[in-house]
């Protein structure tokens, strides 16, 4: 990789980690695990992070190594990034963040804490809850919140996470 303290100013945000997504994400899944997010940021020096998931299990150390190894001999050959950067491999953890429609559709089956906003079923006491993720259909999300189905436009969701037993 490049030397990171030369920093230049570079195309950074949603088109340049969409194609650094696009690029890696194949190479990754060959590995056993999925991409769930790579993101640019200067932080002092320029910082590639990637965030990596495996269907069932908790991802390692070693597959971090493992996909930090792949990913940098590809961004070494490819060279999509024109400046220098570090490169940083992680699991999003337990309790990761769903942000994007993607993640949810990833995390079909799995419980999650989620917050809606006031405005959407103003019916419901509660703005804050537990349910099992069922189904990502168009924008909604099928939720089932204590054995009773719901579905919520997933433009209402305000904040979700993961929400593991433990």
């Amino acid at each position: 990789m490049k030397d990171a303290t030369r920093a230049e100013p570079a195309e950074v945000g949603s088109a340049l980690d969409a194609r650094v997504e696009r690029l890696l994400e194949g190479p990754i899944q060959g590995l056993g695990c999925r991409l769930l997010e790579a993101r640019l940021r200067p932080e002092g020096h320029w910082v590639l992070r990637l965030t990596i998931d495996k269907p069932e299990g908790a991802v390692t150390l070693d597959e971090c190594a493992r996909v930090s190894e792949l990913a940098g001999r590809i961004l070494d050959v490819e060279d999509p990034i024109p400046h220098a950067f570090h490169l940083e491999v992680s699991s999003p953890g337990l309790f990761r963040p769903l942000k994007e429609r993607r993640h949810f559709e990833q995390s079909v089956g799995k419980r999650i804490r989620l917050t809606i906003a006031h405005e959407v079923l103003p019916e419901l006491k509660e703005r804050t809850f537990r349910a099992e993720l069922q189904a990502v259909e168009g924008e909604t999300l099928r939720l089932d919140v204590a054995g009773e189905p719901l579905s919520i436009p997933l433009q209402a969701v305000k904040k979700a996470r993961l929400d593991p037993d433990l």
